[in-house]
């Protein structure tokens, strides 16, 4: 009974299991190559996409086709497109923003569409132009080709190409999770992939033959019920054997492991054999052997202890992670020390993070608060008027040892933290504590070398925080400077692309600013940039990033804001960099007012050199259209252009 129900139960137990899992395996390996397939063709899309672009451009920027839309000349806007359906163009279509067509050239049997928006005069409409260079059989036999599988290509509801042997017509998958798929009588496993570009959706199916898989499981379960079938027989056969070998052997061992217990270690282990028991009596000997030695090597272990906290001490005033350094100063002293609890308390804000090791309650809570008010008051044992009489170096030499307190049997130690820069100031504490003997001048010592690291561990930490911000901020407005400005907008329009979210520019120039300079002086010119920086900060989201650019040139940084928000907040910042009462350095005040650029990607961009373009021609715009306004980028992809300053 005992053998069916540790070893003939569990194996058909496991069978079953087994049996159920291998279908699953292999409809699973089926879904993993067609999510494979489906990840390829989604690359190849892409990539014929991509390969839109040059003729996206070329149409787009024709002069003709854009005139003809404009005045909103439909028939005249198809035929200038059939004139441009040549070389590389398979198919252009311009739609409405309300997905309505509105012209279309060349071949209708056309996928991989790419899109560009055209802005109308006034910017209060829009016309929505594609183009694609693919037709959907060489895209149905290039992914065929990469991924060995059948596909099929759809647009709407019509089937355009597939790689199927019959060309049999089908009805496509939901989108989604891979489903099986029946072709003409033949089973398949297929995934679709949807396109949602304008017009009706582009559908890619991938397609695996169902008969493979299916075949593997067949062979799979024969070789399941055979090995389980060995496995069942060879287990009776060695049951008898084994429990008759356990027993004397498991009596044997029982009886020096009882010996062992009661600390008798004359008596070794019989052993017979050279099997596995007789390996265990060899341990049980070796263990006697063993246990003086151990016994040394723990006293040896605890004088190289002082030596290893030492070094950790060495470790910690190399850090830069303030918290997590004094966090671990704190169980240093607690295990170097012997102690039950320990804890970190800061008193300057920020400088590091509380810490706590062990729970600290009752008397020890009561002895650690004691210790920490001799800290910051006098040690026990110099009075006040003797404290008061010590010349600085002493006296400071004296605040910075450990002090001890005791409470209802408990013991603690607490050392002040002393800025090395600061003067006296005091960072903070740190306590530890324990139950039953009072702590030893050594253990005194060793936790006020761990605080003087700590010490040194904060300091360093904070001016290399100080020395990484003046990097990246710009020394008279606060705000980011030009290689801060650089490395967001790089890491912004990463973002953007990744997730297809837009992301806005706002650049301004301080209107007349060098006969402010000329005028009243440099020194009034910095105090209307650090104004103007400041109506920057204050009405900026704390996503977005306020940069100055260069000279009296300022920029915004706006993840997730299309140009339409893009221009909002320049409007807002307009008004109130006009609200500005800048002090004279002489006496009254000073009006100013700055012009604005804005754009946005993918409106108005595709990366970051054409959307600063197209922010510094807005901005140009501006400053020649009468100053002190907002205007907004109107081209795709702007050319570069430079203004006076």
């Amino acid at each position: 009974m005992f053998f069916a129900l540790i070893v003939i139960v569990p194996m058909i137990a496991l069978g079953a299991v087994l049996f159920a899992l291998t279908a699953r395996t292999e409809t699973g390996k089926a879904d993993a190559a067609v999510r494979t397939a489906a990840r390829t063709a989604l690359g190849v899309h892409r990539e014929q996409v991509d390969a839109a672009r040059p003729a996206l451009r070329r149409v787009a920027a024709d002069p003709r086709l854009q005139s003809a839309i404009v005045r909103e000349r439909f028939g005249a806007a198809e035929r200038r497109m059939l004139q441009l359906v040549r070389g590389d163009v398979v198919s252009i279509e311009l739609w409405s923003a309300r997905g309505r067509q509105l012209a279309r050239a060349g071949s209708e049997a056309a996928v991989a569409w790419r899109g560009s928006e055209l802005l109308r005069r006034g910017g209060s409409s829009s016309a929505v132009v594609t183009v694609s260079v693919t037709r959907p059989a060489a895209l149905a036999l290039r992914i065929s080709g990469l991924t060995e599988l059948e596909v099929a290509v759809f647009r709407g509801e019509r089937q355009l190409a597939s790689t199927l042997p019959d060309d049999a017509g089908f009805q496509p998958p939901p989108p989604g999770a891979s489903e099986d798929v029946d072709v003409g009588g033949r089973k398949y496993r297929g995934r679709l992939l949807r396109f949602d570009l304008a017009g009706p959706p582009e559908d890619i199916v991938v397609l695996r033959p169902a008969a493979p898989f299916a075949d593997h499981v067949a062979d799979n379960r024969l070789l399941i019920a055979g090995f389980l079938t060995l496995f069942v027989l060879l287990a009776v056969a060695s049951a008898s054997f084994v429990s008759r070998a356990l027993t004397g052997q498991i009596a044997t061992l029982l009886a020096a492991a009882r010996r062992l217990s009661r600390g008798d270690f004359r008596q070794p282990v019989p052993i017979e054999g050279n099997d596995e028991f007789a390996e265990l009596g060899r341990e049980f000997n070796d263990m006697s052997d063993q246990l003086e030695t151990k016994i040394e090597e723990v006293e040896r272990k605890r004088q190289e202890l002082e030596e290893t906290i030492r070094r950790v001490g060495d470790a910690l005033a190399t850090g830069l992670d303030r918290h997590g350094l004094v966090a671990l100063a704190v169980r240093q002293a607690v295990d170097a020390c012997d102690a039950d609890v320990g804890r970190a308390l800061p008193l300057a804000r920020g400088v590091f993070a509380p810490s706590e090791v062990g729970a600290i309650a009752g008397e020890l809570e009561r002895a650690i608060e004691a210790a920490e008010r001799h800290v910051f008051l006098v040690r026990p044992d110099v009075g006040a008027e003797l404290l008061g009489a010590l010349e600085g170096d002493e006296r400071a030499e004296r605040t910075r040892r450990a002090v001890s307190a005791h409470a209802n049997g408990a013991h603690a130690l607490a050392i002040g933290l002393r800025s090395l820069v600061d003067g006296p100031e005091y960072l903070g504490a740190i306590s530890i504590a324990r139950r039953g003997k009072p702590f030893t001048r050594e253990e005194e010592e060793l936790l006020e070398y761990l605080a003087g690291q700590a010490v040194v561990s904060i300091e360093n930490a904070s001016l290399h925080e100080t020395v990484e911000r003046q990097a990246v901020t710009d020394e008279l407005t606060g705000l980011a400077n030009i290689r801060a400005f650089t490395s967001v907008l790089d890491r912004e329009l990463e973002r953007s692309r990744r997730f297809d979210a837009p992301l806005g520019l706002v650049m301004l120039d301080i209107d007349d600013f060098k006969l402010v300079n000329d005028t009243y002086g440099h020194q009034q010119g910095d105090e209307v940039l650090a104004q103007v920086a400041g109506v920057l900060r204050d009405l900026s989201r704390d996503l977005d990033t306020p940069a100055r650019y260069g000279g009296e040139e300022m920029a915004v940084v706006l993840p997730q804001t299309d140009v339409d928000g893009a221009e909002m907040l320049a409007e807002r910042i307009r008004e109130a960099v006009e609200a500005l009462r800048v002090p004279r350095v002489g006496g009254g005040v000073l009006g100013v007012t700055a012009s604005f650029g804005v754009a946005s990607v993918p409106f108005n961009a595709l990366d970051r050199e054409s959307l600063i373009a197209a922010a510094d021609g807005a901005l140009y715009r501006a400053k020649r259209g009468g100053k002190n306004r907002v205007e907004r980028a109107l081209t795709l992809v702007p050319e570069p252009s430079s203004r006076p300053r």
